[in-house]
């Protein structure tokens, strides 16, 4: 599932934003649309960072991802059954 949150703000007002995220995200607080955020611990995560700017539109974007074998394996079961 995937869940997402956006607000407009100031730059102010998004720093201070994402401060509190990353607070709560390292007490194991932080929600997503009412989602608890669990970063697993035994799984090896990839985090990247990209900075885009042009005349047009600039962006930062912070990502972090991992692999759910879990999921693989349901995917797989339900495969046989059919």
């Amino acid at each position: 599932m995937k869940y997402k949150e956006e607000y407009p703000g100031t730059k102010q007002e998004c720093l201070g934003f994402l401060s509190e995220a990353f607070t709560k995200l390292l007490k194991n607080q932080l929600t997503v649309d009412g989602e608890a955020v669990v970063i697993p611990d035994d799984k090896e995560v990839e985090y990247k960072i990209k900075y885009d700017d042009d005349a047009f539109e600039g962006s930062l974007s912070m990502k972090i991802t991992w692999m759910n074998a879990e999921a693989e394996v349901e995917e797989e079961e339900e495969e046989e059954e059919e």
